[in-house]
């Protein structure tokens, strides 16, 4: 069964006895995906900055994840991949934790005609214009967040994976409600105190409009993607 709010969720394995990684994705998640019957895991991508804001003494680029081989019929990637450092090392992992045929949900930005939007870059760009502003730790990895073609994505999931599902989600109302969160708080007023309303909000947004695409586009991109067997060649 679908979960609310999150794109392609019909491609999940069936819950029962079924263990699920998740990293990135709003508060709701997994309670939803426990309610659902599934075992959940939670990490935060090891890619320094963002590790360390979830209290972890990380430094970049930290590849290993603390957890076995083939432990986990999914992983659930959201928003994620586009800050860290490593992309390739972070989908290896991805694929080492998953048994064969162990499912990857992928969520990223996409590139088109609504990146502008991204309250990340935007911001940084009007920080370094304007000269104002507290800069944002989860930019300090990769210096801007990525947004990714359908065929570079592709690309990065083709080593260890094959491609189920991919489709557009949502229209940009999360990364909009973003910047302007960052405009109020880092660069008006120069303050960390609204930053955990910056990270709240924004996924609240995306779990909203996570099943709204406009004829198959959308400011995200999300797939679904099925760990390759060890002996299969691409």
């Amino acid at each position: 069964m679908p979960i609310s709010g999150l794109p392609l969720s019909e491609h999940l394995p069936a819950p029962r006895n079924a263990a699920i990684l998740l990293l990135g994705g709003d508060d709701e998640l997994q309670p939803a995906l426990e309610r659902a019957g599934y075992r959940v895991d939670r990490h935060a991508l090891d890619t320094g900055p963002l590790a360390q804001l979830a209290g972890l003494p990380l430094s970049p680029p930290v590849v290993a994840w603390p957890f076995p081989d083939a432990a986990y019929d999914a992983v659930i990637l959201l928003d994620e991949l586009a800050l860290t450092v490593q992309e390739e090392a972070t989908l290896a992992e991805a694929a080492r934790v998953l048994h064969p045929g162990g499912i990857l949900l992928l969520r990223v930005p996409a590139a088109g005609r609504l990146a502008w939007l991204d309250g990340f870059n935007a911001y940084r760009y009007l920080r370094e214009t304007s000269r104002r502003g507290c800069p944002l730790p989860q930019v300090e990895g990769t210096g801007w967040r990525r947004h990714y073609p359908r065929e570079d994505l592709e690309a990065l999931l083709r080593p260890h994976f094959h491609l189920r599902a991919i489709r557009g989600s949502g229209v940009g109302f999360a990364d909009a409600a973003r910047l302007g969160l960052l405009l109020y708080w880092r660069w008006a007023r120069t303050s960390d105190k609204g930053d955990a309303a910056i990270a709240c909000v924004p996924r609240r947004v995306m779990r909203l409009e996570g099943r709204v695409n406009l004829a198959g586009r959308g400011y995200s991109l999300v797939a679904a993607a099925e760990r390759r067997s060890p002996d299969v060649s691409c």
